[in-house]
């Protein structure tokens, strides 16, 4: 009995130390992982993803939650094309060759995105009513285009018309992005300040070279969501060099205008650009002149440049001495209400568009023959081939959303350096 005791004692007193052993080693660990994760750098920001290839799905008509896709970064990029004085672009630039300075101050290159980077391409087309008959024509050269780019090179396309047609994520697989080029067709209407703001936001998300090519006749009827303000803005906070292709389709509008007036029918814009016919009127200062509200009338209103601008009712007169006789012929000049009208809905047109290549450091070509499509897209496709990209971050760091300006130079002599004028800083949220 006395044996039995003792053993058990002694094996109570065995469990007792390894217990405590086990525990005390624990803590040993515990304390050496909390040391080693006390010593650790912090942790990164998140990574952009890389886009992955478009499936070749059907085209999602969404606007999307583009607040999601705001990037956060001090990082100024500046797209910069370089020639000579025969206007051939110079591929073998360096990063000591350039020089940046903003509002006069030298800045630290600290990025250098040569010819051979891969560039994001976003190629915009539009799809309105007056595209149609031409529609075929605008597909070959934008597939043309397509292949000119490089093999790396990733594309996204976006159609606009009366809805914004996103037709995947940046690709380079070049048979899916055929196949959805070859799908398009013609709609009504033309959202264009909309379907740019979505491929800003598209290329907020990458880093590195991209571009925006849009080809259209710079006519908005009518977005929902965004301006010609909102766009300058957005483009003047991002790296992003525009190419806008201008296609004219001012003759044949006023066509179909003066053609409304011989029939006798409400001269009503929106029938033409495709907002639809539209029946409440407002007064005007000429008692003979109706201006139709588009429906929802005091809610959303047809724009030009963000401005709402109704079209005009014209009545009948046999009175030779009426300003608005419809069988007046167009004078030029100050010329009739329609002649103003599309005066300026197509001034307004060519000042957006020209507008964009401005302020990003793009160039503004004119197709106003779609023959000479094709001659576009090559000439761009050879510029994206030689495109720098160069970064800094600046030394303001102050977010004032002022517009600051940039001056790129070159070390080597007798090039011309063409770059974004400048960029608005970031606005601090209060």
């Amino acid at each position: 009995m006395r044996f039995i005791l003792k053993s058990f004692c002694c094996a109570f007193i065995i469990t007792l130390t390894l217990v405590s052993l086990t525990f005390a080693q624990s803590g040993r660990s515990k304390q050496r992982a909390g040391d080693a994760k006390k010593n650790q750098p912090p942790p990164q920001a998140e990574a952009t993803p890389t886009p992955t290839p478009s499936t070749g799905a059907e085209p999602v008509n969404e606007m999307p939650d583009l607040e999601s896709v705001k990037v956060e970064t001090n990082l100024v990029t500046v797209p910069v094309i370089v020639s000579d004085r025969n206007n051939l672009y110079i591929p073998d630039m360096q990063q000591e060759e350039f020089t940046v300075e903003e509002d006069g101050v030298r800045q630290e290159l600290i990025f250098f995105g040569s010819i051979t980077q891969p560039f994001h391409v976003v190629l915009m087309l539009d799809t309105s009513g007056s595209t149609q008959e031409k529609l075929g024509q605008i597909q070959r050269a934008a597939t043309a285009f397509v292949n000119e780019l490089q093999p790396a090179d990733r594309v996204k396309l976006i159609s606009f018309d009366d809805k914004i047609l996103d037709y995947g994520d940046f690709t380079n697989d070049r048979e899916a992005v055929r196949a959805a080029i070859g799908r398009m067709r013609s709609g009504n209407g033309t959202k264009l300040y909309d379907a740019m703001r979505l491929a800003i936001a598209s290329l907020k998300r990458v880093q590195g070279r991209k571009a925006i090519i849009i080809f259209t006749d710079g006519v908005d009827w009518h977005s929902d969501h965004a301006s010609i303000d909102e766009n300058r803005r957005q483009l003047e906070e991002a790296g992003i060099i525009v190419y806008p292709i201008r296609y004219d389709t001012r003759e044949e509008s006023e066509r179909s205008v003066r053609q409304q007036q011989r029939d006798g029918q409400r001269v009503d814009l929106g029938t033409i650009f495709g907002g639809g016919s539209q029946s409440p009127t407002t007064p005007s200062a000429n008692p003979d002149v109706k201006i139709p509200l588009p429906p929802g009338a005091g809610k959303e209103k047809p724009t030009i440049g963000g401005i709402p601008i109704p079209p005009i009712l014209i009545p009948q007169t046999n009175d030779p001495n009426r300003r608005n006789d419809p069988t007046r012929p167009n004078t030029g000049g100050q010329g009739d209400d329609i002649d103003q009208m599309l005066n300026l809905l197509y001034s307004t047109a060519d000042g957006y568009l020209n507008d964009l290549a401005l302020v990003t450091g793009g160039k503004l070509y004119r197709a106003d023959m779609i023959s000479s499509l094709p001659v576009a897209f090559a000439s761009i496709a050879a510029e994206l081939r030689t495109q720098y990209s160069l970064g800094y971050y600046p030394t303001n760091a102050a977010r004032d959303g002022k517009f600051r300006k940039i001056k790129v130079r070159t070390t080597r002599k007798g090039l011309s350096v063409r770059a974004r004028p400048g960029y608005r800083a970031p606005k601090a949220n209060k």
